[in-house]
């Protein structure tokens, strides 16, 4: 009989935990999966529109895919005038990114990302004519894939509007000769959680 009483009490108590935790308070950003971001300070500074969606899986990891574009008048004329050797034109960023805070609302997170991104580079040739021989810089265009890492922060304001800061950076792996070996993954977006 004491046995019996005994398994009743644990019975009860595991039931009773497990009721709790099925009544454990959600919040309700926890319940929207999507989100959509622009990232206005490369917009203004760099003439880039840097647009991202990110797809929340749980409280902790998320999977993203940004793309930017770069029409950047100050980059062309430095690439024109030789100051730079590289032209960026595209990236499309895949990433993971985990959360190293508690909270929905507000955390830090780090984050790893592989970019594609291409655009033009320029050489310096040697060209012999009538026996006269001259460097001339030819232009031509690049395609490499990066893998790289970066931290940042997100707040959420009413559960919905998101303002995302980040920094991070990567390595270009396969034409560093032509493309540039650093990729920069540095921003501040805003963004619409639903």
């Amino acid at each position: 009989m004491k046995k019996l009483a005994l398994v009743a009490v644990f019975f009860f108590q595991f039931a009773h935990a497990q009721q709790q935790d099925s009544t454990e308070v959600v919040s309700p950003i926890s319940l929207k999966k999507n989100e959509v971001r622009l990232d206005v300070v490369s917009l203004i500074t760099k003439m880039r529109i840097h647009a991202s969606y990110e797809r929340f899986l749980n409280k902790d990891f998320s999977v993203g895919l940004s793309a930017s574009i770069s029409e950047s008048n100050k980059e062309k004329k430095d690439f024109d005038e030789n100051f730079d050797r590289t032209l960026p034109q595209y990236e499309v960023i895949p990433y993971l990114r985990y959360s190293l805070s508690k909270s929905q609302v507000s955390y830090y997170y780090v984050e790893a990302f592989a970019s594609a991104n291409g655009g033009k580079y320029k050489t310096k040739e040697r060209f012999v004519e009538g026996g006269n021989g001259y460097y001339q810089a030819v232009e031509n265009t690049y395609f490499d894939v990066a893998l790289g890492g970066a931290v940042g922060y997100k707040l959420y304001f009413k559960d919905k509007f998101a303002v995302d800061l980040f920094v991070g950076m990567g390595k270009n792996l396969f034409n560093t000769d032509k493309s540039p070996e650093i990729v920069q993954r540095v921003g501040a977006s805003f963004g619409y959680r639903f």
